[in-house]
């Protein structure tokens, strides 16, 4: 009787541990939330997009291939893309990563450069680095499908 006391106890006291751990993580907010939810990410999106069109380094319009982009609707879906990726609520309804950029010829540098622009405008808007930090490796994750030309990463570079 006294062992199948125990495993009750037991499975009871692993159901409220896990439960329990259920509970923080619910309570955890996510990197959405943490971010600021949609306002801060529009504010942002509104900063970076600015920084990297006026950035030679990033090459935003190609060359000016790219004068007539539709800058208000490259926002919207700046933000949705990143609310979706953080946890938030608006969904990205845009082409994937691979198909919006290519042909477009971008190159590790070009990269390197936009995803500085995005950091710029983190420090910016007082962005914890943790946030940061989170944000710009999600942001990193697009790069195997965003860069076409190959070019060699410099001494000390993270790539």
């Amino acid at each position: 009787m006294k062992k199948a006391h125990w495993i009750l106890s037991v499975l009871l006291g692993a159901g409220v541990l896990t439960s329990a751990w259920a509970q923080q993580k619910a309570a955890e907010k996510s990197l959405y939330e943490r971010l600021g939810g949609e306002p801060a990410i529009t504010a942002v999106v509104e900063d970076f997009v600015g920084r990297a069109a006026a950035d030679p380094k990033v090459n935003f319009f190609r060359d000016g291939k790219f004068k007539g982009l539709d800058v208000a609707r490259l926002k919207r879906l700046l933000v949705a893309f990143i609310s979706q990726a953080t946890g938030g609520p608006q969904k990205y309804t845009g082409r994937d990563m691979k198909e919006t950029h290519k042909g477009m010829k971008i190159d590790h540098w070009e990269f390197e450069a936009l995803s500085a622009d995005l950091a710029a405008s983190l420090d910016k808007f007082k962005v914890p680095a943790k946030e940061k930090k989170e944000l710009l490796a999600i942001v990193g994750t697009t790069r195997k499908d965003i860069v076409e030309v190959k070019s060699e990463p410099g001494p000390g570079s993270a790539y």
